[in-house]
């Protein structure tokens, strides 16, 4: 806290303004806030665990996620330098991506068979996901999806190769800016520089393995290619980052020829006549070549598209490149995997990461192999956490305050002024039904359905790259496979049990709170107006994405089922402009560049509302077991003000310009934004502070509330 500050003027600052004197930033850290150091505390109790010795009576699945993490750590300690290119040159022959294709001495493949193979080798989703979902408007049946890029490879998990994935949009994003206002700085200059000088040695090295004509290629290399490299990226960092309209719309549907009709018509200025910049037949036929008894119709298929919107701009974007497109998909394939081949060009990686950044990576190692192994081996590993009887405490904890969140939302729904009855019954009906998942699943507990889950996973020691290869062939297998089944949509194995985070899983009208968020600061203080400022903050968040901008759109049993009145999402989208224009109005800190309202919409909706039901909830909870004796050494604050308090700590924070930058293109507003936008929303807040009117946190202009 920060005593000095008037908590009328700037709450943030005076519940966090001396976090950061006593929570430095690490080296090896973007930014240090209470999220972070919880999921480091989580991966130092992996990763001590993993470090043991194997014992006579140990599951299989115990010894070989041991195993697993042995490996990732040997490559990175192995003096000998014993690892080679030699897997990564296989993998970019397989895909199509050979010396010869890059050097335009053999004509390439089709771009949808690179692409099929990229996702078939590695799992990569480059600029779009693949994926076989539940159909939104039933959830029992599941369809192949198309939609934005996400961070799930398991290549992509390795800390290491995800500093680089970091890095490059910032540093692009960072040009752009300065290059509007016509000025680049020297330092922005020195990063670009970093970069390009980054990706010509990379290549030179992978060329100069396969040639010695490493100095006849240099020159192209680190004019034409990079240049190409460069520019591709600078201009999709502008479309994967731009907000759509589409973005808060339910994906299209359409057939494979409509879909296909749709990319044609979308690239025809830059194509020939019956040219196909990506044909969706062939490159979904190679995708599910090996899926188990799963045989595509492509008369009766039905793709679902998310959005359409940015797909038109990445349509356009990879037409007009299309000549030079194959040296991108080489330099993603390149630049996701070099980190597992020789030490020399680890050593090159780390050197770049800390020049771009300021960052070490020497220290990450452990922790990183510990992450990566939580992200192959998630369920082995929620095992070992399973004799923490704090979780256990906490899990019941959580679930008697949940009940309380819960009758809070009903008294806010009953009170609304701009629903109607009919909309309310049907809110309710659908938080009535919501299901919840807290800690642990029961099947956790058996090691003989452990051991059979990861019988077919095959680990060897000094084969680190082979092994995430296996598993991401594995996972992908079992993603495709998927198409052929009826969902009955039992989650038990679907989220990571160990994540420090909560959430809502729409489609399956259900809060998940996994076990890595049932620790201290979060939940376990002996005062629960510390705890529902905390944690019941948390579950109110969760509960009220259930009925955010998208989240409304769904019914009690996850299908897309739009049931509310028409004049009810009138008044509701009134009320979603007003929370648009107020957070529109916020600087990120430290960088002076205004928010996006609209991107944080959904995140701020739930902020706001997840806040209030807290409160209410924790007024039934007083009201049921009577007042609360006050937090020794805070007697000077009311309970209430105690639960306002918790609840800004859980956005303390000692940001850094990277995470500051990084900000803009997240969902969620920035920690302190989270904070002041929300309480200054909040009439509660200003009665419990004793606000005045006109104050900073009690400003004169509206209040935007939904819930």
């Amino acid at each position: 806290m920060n005593k000095s500050v008037d908590p009328c003027e700037d709450f943030y600052q005076f519940a966090c303004g001396n976090f950061g004197k006593f929570h430095n930033i690490t080296e090896m850290a973007f930014s240090k806030n209470r999220f972070i150091e919880a999921h480091i505390t989580t991966l130092e109790h992996i990763r001590d665990f993993l470090k043991r010795d194997y014992t006579d009576n140990e599951p299989s699945f115990l010894s070989k996620s041991r195993l697993l993490y042995r490996s990732c750590i040997m490559e990175f300690t192995d003096g000998t330098n014993t690892y080679t290119p030699k897997p990564l040159v296989q993998v970019l022959d397989k895909i199509g991506l050979s010396f010869k294709v890059i050097t335009n001495r053999q004509e390439a493949s089709s771009l949808s068979t690179i692409l099929a193979r990229l996702k078939m080798q590695i799992n990569s989703d480059y600029l779009f996901v693949t994926n076989v979902n539940s159909d939104t408007k039933n959830q029992t049946v599941n369809r192949i999806s198309l939609g934005k890029p996400s961070d799930t490879n398991i290549f992509s998990l390795h800390k290491i190769t995800e500093n680089i994935k970091k890095i490059s949009p910032r540093i692009m994003h960072e040009t752009l800016d300065t290059k509007i206002k016509g000025d680049i700085n020297n330092d922005i200059k020195n990063k670009y520089n970093t970069y390009n000088t980054f990706i010509s040695f990379v290549m030179c090295k992978i060329y100069k393995l396969q040639s010695n004509r490493c100095k006849m290629y240099k020159p192209i290399l680190k004019t034409k290619k990079i240049s190409q490299i460069s520019s591709f990226e600078e201009e999709y960092s502008k479309i994967i980052n731009k907000i759509y309209d589409s973005d808060a719309d339910l994906p299209s549907v359409m057939t494979v020829d409509e879909l296909q009709n749709f990319t044609n018509n979308v690239t025809q200025n830059f194509t020939k006549p019956n040219e196909k910049i990506i044909d969706w037949k062939e490159y979904l036929t190679i995708l599910f070549v090996d899926a188990e008894d799963v045989k595509l119709d492509f008369e009766t298929d039905i793709i679902q598209l998310s959005n359409i919107e940015y797909f038109e701009a990445l349509f356009k974007l990879i037409s007009k490149h299309k000549d030079q497109f194959i040296i991108n998909i080489w330099w993603e394939v390149v630049g996701t995997l070099f980190p597992f081949t020789t030490n020399e060009m680890r050593f090159m990686l780390d050197k770049f990461s800390s020049e771009a950044t300021g960052l070490e990576n020497d220290a990450l190692r452990s922790l990183s192999c510990a992450y990566l192994v939580n992200s192959m081996m998630g369920l082995a590993i929620s095992h070992v956490f399973l004799a923490m009887k704090p979780i256990y405490n906490n899990m019941s904890m959580v679930a008697e305050m949940l009940k309380n969140i819960h009758w809070a939302f009903k008294k806010i729904v009953e009170e609304l002024n701009w629903m109607d009855d009919t909309t309310k019954q049907r809110t309710l009906y659908k938080a009535e039904k919501m299901r919840t998942i807290i800690g642990f699943p029961e099947f956790i507990n058996d090691s003989k359905k452990l051991d059979d889950y990861y019988s077919e996973f095959e680990v060897v020691e000094d084969d680190f790259f082979g092994n995430i290869e296996r598993c991401a062939t594995k996972d992908l297998k079992n993603t495709f496979s998927k198409k052929k089944q009826l969902n009955d949509y039992i989650i038990d194995k679907a989220p990571n049990f160990l994540e420090v985070n909560a959430y809502n899983a729409i489609k399956l009208n259900a809060i998940v709170v996994p076990a890595g968020i049932l620790q201290f600061p979060f939940i376990g203080h002996d005062l629960q107006m510390l705890n529902y400022g905390f944690f019941g903050f948390l579950l109110g968040h969760e509960l009220t994405h259930g009925f955010d901008n998208i989240g409304r759109k769904f019914d009690q049993d996850g299908n897309e089922n739009i049931s509310w009145t028409n004049e009810t999402i009138e008044e509701y989208e009134k009320r979603t402009d007003c929370f648009i224009q107020h957070y529109d109005s916020y600087l990120i800190p430290g960088l002076k560049k205004k928010m996006s309202g609209k991107k944080t919409l959904n995140e701020n909706i739930a902020d706001n509302g997840g806040l209030r039901e807290a409160l209410w909830a924790y007024r039934k909870f007083v009201n049921d077991n009577g007042k609360e004796p006050k937090l020794p050494g805070f007697e000077q604050y009311s309970n209430e003000q105690m639960y306002y308090l918790s609840f800004a700590n859980n956005f303390c924070e000692e940001p850094t310009p990277d995470s500051l930058s990084k900000s803009r293109l997240d969902v969620h507003s920035p920690n302190s934004i989270r904070v002041i936008a929300g309480l200054t929303n909040s009439d509660e807040f200003s009665e419990v502070w004793n606000c005045k009117k006109g104050s900073k946190m009690n400003p004169e202009n509206e209040k935007c509330k939904i819930w």
